[in-house]
């Protein structure tokens, strides 16, 4: 196993004029990949499946904080891995096209459960939320509890560690694949 040698950041996180600066951890590859794995750590970057795991650990981060603290990265290349502040607040939707995804802000007892934009029968009534990430806040590091701040470094750790292992153990390939696509002809008559 890799030894993970993260040290927290200071991250300006619009510009440096505002001083809006918040906890954060260099993820850039040259940082935090084994030289030998480097090459391979940037080619499976181009994959369309790379970031999901990523994606996921950031959202479990989220979850569990009850999106009060979130993680994303941020920089021009995307290499930190940067806390914020944010709140998730009861929508005004009251029900949702399961078919479409078409929000309403009427419940299905007022209206019924045919959809206004695709037209079916699959409208119901949901509790929906509205997640908001407040980026350009300035996070002081005492004012975040010490668990977060100790999840945040597992969080930053945990996703190393996860492409590290991935360049070991994954190989990648090219797939070639078509899709139909449908277009107009003239033919004779």
């Amino acid at each position: 196993m890799t030894k993970i040698n993260l040290k927290r950041i200071r991250y300006n996180t619009m510009n440096s004029w505002n001083a809006s600066t918040a906890p954060a951890y260099n993820l850039k590859i040259y940082n935090v990949i084994p030289r030998d794995l480097q090459g391979k750590v940037f080619e499976m970057m181009e994959c369309d499946s790379f970031y999901e795991d990523i994606n996921c650990l950031i959202d479990e981060f989220g979850i569990r904080h009850n999106y009060e603290w979130q993680a994303g990265f941020n920089g021009r290349s995307g290499g930190y891995l940067v806390l914020y502040k944010g709140e998730k607040k009861l929508s005004d939707h009251k029900s949702v096209c399961t078919i479409c995804g078409q929000r309403n802000f009427r419940t299905v007892e007022e209206t019924g459960t045919k959809c206004g934009m695709c037209n079916k029968d699959g409208r119901i009534n949901h509790v929906m939320y509205n997640i908001s990430t407040f980026a350009g806040r300035h996070i002081g590091d005492n004012d975040v509890p010490k668990e977060v701040m100790q999840e945040f470094k597992k969080l930053a750790t945990i996703i190393v560690e996860s492409v590290i292992e991935r360049a070991k153990n994954f190989s990648i390939e090219e797939e070639e694949y078509f899709v139909p696509k449908t277009r107009k002809v003239l033919v004779p008559s």
